[in-house]
């Protein structure tokens, strides 16, 4: 069960240098931001928000590890990603701004179909705890309209939503590896985070089955058995 507590005092000084590093500068009306900040502590198998859900909000993530799951073709759930301590979670369409909005309404760009989730501001993932979390929610609504005031809030908005954009593009940018080459990557830069991941998550990050996935650890293992040092 999901638990919301004010954030304390450490954190909003973290935060607040985490923003203003993202602005450059000092952040101006700081207290009508805080106001929407707050902490959830979150325990195994709750969900943060799911698909489906307009959820104009961005995370920070403080502890623990949580995963985001996407409805595939065959309307089976997939893990797109997963968010660790230290990285910004978000609904990615909730982030987008007016301009993004009025471009797919009035259908000025050739995938504005894939747009209509800005359109709707629905989030297309479903977020849900693997370990015991701590992540702290602020409103982006009141980021945005900070930022339609101040240049400092507008760099934030922009900032936060080029990040996260950059770190989707990244993960996205690894599907066109073979699932073993995915495993390899993952094993070389993460494998810490193999370590805290079920076979069954890591077989739907991968997209195998877990039968597929064990072969794939077995001829990874017997390689670097193979091949010391």
């Amino acid at each position: 069960m999901i638990r919301a507590t004010a954030a304390s005092g450490h954190v909003l000084r973290s935060i607040r240098l985490l923003l203003e590093a993202y602005a450059g500068t000092e952040l101006p009306e700081w207290d009508a931001f805080v106001r929407t900040l707050h902490s959830s502590h979150l325990d195994p198998g709750d969900v943060l928000f799911s698909a489906g859900e307009r959820h104009p909000f961005v995370y920070f993530v403080e502890q623990g590890l949580l995963k985001a799951q996407i409805t595939n073709a065959r309307g089976r759930p997939v893990i797109a990603f997963f968010s660790e301590e230290g990285e910004i979670l978000a609904s990615m369409p909730a982030l987008a701004p007016e301009g993004v909005r009025q471009v797919a309404l009035r259908n000025l760009h050739p995938r504005a179909r894939d747009l209509q989730a800005a359109v709707d501001g629905l989030s297309v993932h479903t977020v849900t705890a693997i370990e015991p979390s701590v992540v702290h929610r602020c409103d982006f609504r009141v980021i945005d309209r900070l930022g339609s005031r101040y240049i400092a809030w507008a760099r934030v908005a922009s900032a936060v939503s080029m990040t996260y954009a950059i770190t989707l593009q990244a993960d996205a940018a690894t599907l066109r590896s073979s699932p073993e080459q995915r495993y390899r990557q993952e094993l070389e830069l993460h494998p810490d985070l193999l370590e805290r991941v079920s076979r069954k998550d890591l077989a739907s990050y991968l997209a195998v089955t877990d039968v597929a996935l064990s072969r794939i650890a077995r001829r990874v293992a017997e390689s670097q058995a193979g091949h010391p040092g």
